[in-house]
């Protein structure tokens, strides 16, 4: 007679690859790469910024590949803080000289996406944890560039599918 365990918790759909959080902060690690590493900024701040800039898609990474939701939350938070380290890494490298403040503006965009997608995991986390029930997803109308209706959702995405939270 085979055993089975009919309480095992309900797998997560997709990969870590679908979600938008992680792509954008993998973006985010790669351009911040290879900006520091093409100035002259000293061996201190390059390794403060590489470390807390490679730290944020490997949290999202550990945040979505554990069980328990407090340990993905405790991931998600990580990530964040290594978004303000690195953010304030690079600040203080342009104000001593050692990253062009052209090079700064380019990525600090991206640093702000990224954040925002991180609170937002962490807000739907939080949400959960205690209870809230969110409302079904209301597109609101609108016009591209071309004059094409889009339907954004909350982290900027046309697609909701495409939703940093739609698979976690």
């Amino acid at each position: 007679m085979e055993i089975t365990n009919t309480n095992t918790p309900a797998e997560k759909k997709g990969n870590i690859e679908d979600l938008v959080a992680w792509q954008k902060a993998k973006e985010l690690a790669v351009n911040a790469y290879r900006v520091i590493n093409t100035t002259n900024t000293d061996a201190i701040l390059k390794e403060k910024m590489l470390s807390s800039v490679l730290e944020v898609p490997y949290s999202i990474a550990r945040s979505y590949g554990v069980k328990q939701r407090i340990q993905s939350l405790e991931n998600l938070y990580e990530a964040r803080e290594s978004i303000f380290e690195f953010k304030t890494a690079l600040a203080i490298s342009v104000d001593l000289g050692m990253v062009a403040e052209m090079q700064s503006s380019d990525l600090l965009p991206l640093v702000d996406h990224t954040d925002k997608l991180v609170s937002g995991l962490i807000q739907y986390k939080e949400d959960a944890r205690k209870g809230k029930v969110r409302k079904p997803f209301q597109q609101r109308s609108g016009k591209d560039v071309d004059g094409n209706s889009i339907h954004p959702d909350n982290f900027g995405n046309a697609d909701y599918t495409n939703s940093p939270v739609s698979n976690f």
